[in-house]
């Protein structure tokens, strides 16, 4: 189980996860508010739960925080797409995930299950995500 309960408020990670490794931020043409953002987790992706990758913002309930959207699981080069959130892979204890994530702050960390991510400066989406990953805005 997580860190942090969707019904209680006051469960926030306070330090960083060792095991999470911020790959990159990356720009999405022509959707300033969205960033695609690549980790890779050392932990059993059976337990993980990405619904609770998310970012607090002071005043709103945290239901209403956002939170990643439209997760990919990559293989290990982070060349092909191996699952998503409909079709997860199983049982890997290492694994690369890249989701969308809209009106990230940076001057705040990512919160998850398992801790604090800390952000780095945003830059051009790699060519090999280019060719694999595509943003379906939210109607």
């Amino acid at each position: 189980m997580g860190l942090f309960n969707s019904k209680k408020k006051s469960q926030i990670p306070d330090s960083y996860h060792d095991k999470t490794e911020l790959i990159g931020v990356y720009t999405i043409p022509n959707h300033d508010d969205v960033k695609l953002i690549e980790l890779v987790i050392e932990e059993n992706l059976n337990d993980f739960d990405p619904i609770q990758i998310t970012q607090e913002q002071k005043g709103l309930d945290k239901m209403d925080w956002q939170t990643a959207y439209d997760e990919q699981y990559l293989n290990a080069e982070g060349n092909e797409i191996i699952g998503d959130d409909f079709d997860r892979p199983n049982g890997l204890t290492r694994f690369r995930l890249v989701f969308f994530f809209h009106y990230l702050d940076f001057n705040k960390p990512l919160l998850s299950q398992y801790g604090l991510i800390k952000l780095k400066q945003v830059t051009d989406m790699p060519v090999r995500l280019s060719k694999i990953i595509e943003y379906e805005p939210i109607n």
